[in-house]
């Protein structure tokens, strides 16, 4: 189903082909501007979505494209010197994943620099796979999670907290934290904390930071 990607789960979107569809003025002009070859009756374009730790999830521009009354799909030529990413948020369209693997082919070195550049460990993915957190996550950031900091004395405190690793024998979460807390509980930004899963009666997991 085509939908715009704020409605969509990152899950859709990260380490996919994606095509969208009745792209508007200003995002013809954002990619004519960037470098890439786009005709008068172009209405779409070739993305492929990544997860940037720094910078949210992103979508790399590989071409625009023409989706025809038919469905049929053609697209631009690929470009060797020019890369263009969006941002999350940045644009609106109907997305739809696009598997066409003969019209991919061109594609594929600009990908697998992507997928090279932007690799994250085992356990990173394994907590992004984790679907019970997602109502922690911060919108457009799957690796960035608030976490409950809780010590004797001082009240509980939300913290965003980005996983960097994670250690199996313990069943604990690392986390880098990413703005520093107003009670004095010994850890700072930047500090990395183990952090636990706590299942709440719902179902939805909580992550704690017991001090």
């Amino acid at each position: 189903m085509a939908r715009n990607h704020d409605e969509i789960s990152f899950r859709d979107m990260d380490q996919k082909f994606l095509l969208v569809k009745d792209i508007d003025m200003k995002t013809r002009m954002v990619i004519e501007k960037s470098g890439f070859r786009i005709r008068q009756d172009d209405n779409a374009m070739l993305l492929f979505g990544y997860i940037d730790q720094q910078a949210a999830l992103s979508f790399e521009l590989l071409c625009a494209a023409c989706v025809y009354d038919d469905g049929e799909v053609s697209l631009e030529p690929a470009s060797k010197t020019t890369s263009f990413k969006f941002r999350y948020g940045s644009f609106q369209g109907d997305i739809v994943p696009f598997n066409n693997l003969s019209q991919l082919i061109p594609f594929h070195d600009r990908v697998q620099m992507i997928k090279n550049g932007y690799g994250v460990p085992e356990p990173v993915l394994a907590i992004r796979g984790i679907r019970e957190l997602d109502p922690s996550r911060a919108p457009g950031y799957p690796d960035d999670v608030v976490v409950f900091f809780i010590k004797e004395g001082y009240r509980n405190e939300g913290i965003w907290c980005r996983t960097v690793g994670a250690d199996p024998e313990r069943h604990l979460i690392q986390m880098q934290m990413l703005n520093e807390p107003n009670a004095p509980f010994g850890k700072h930004m930047g500090d990395i904390v183990d952090v636990t899963l706590i299942q709440m009666d719902s179902g939805e997991l909580k992550a704690a930071a017991v001090l």
